[in-house]
């Protein structure tokens, strides 16, 4: 069966996040929130007021496990292009 979904690699990044604690607050447009951060799809990009990850927690993370923040640090760029760019 083809792969009907649209933007897979965003879809991904998503389920990622949602993985990791945020939760969808709106549905239409898409919003997701975690604590006081807070992302919006539209058209096809995830875009977010700031970093999706405070620096110090990732820090204490890369401590416990090197191999996801090395995940984390390059999956983080791309909502943080998409924002200022935005």
């Amino acid at each position: 069966m083809k792969e009907q979904r649209y933007l897979p690699a965003l879809r991904a990044y998503i389920d990622q996040l949602l993985r990791e604690g945020w939760i969808i607050a709106q549905r239409n447009p898409l919003k997701l929130q975690f604590g006081g951060r807070i992302c919006l799809v539209t058209h096809g990009m995830l875009i977010s007021e700031g970093p999706l990850w405070n620096h110090a927690d990732t820090e204490a993370s890369s401590a416990r496990n090197p191999q996801q923040h090395s995940r984390q640090t390059s999956a983080s760029s791309v909502p943080e292009l998409a924002a200022a760019a935005g």
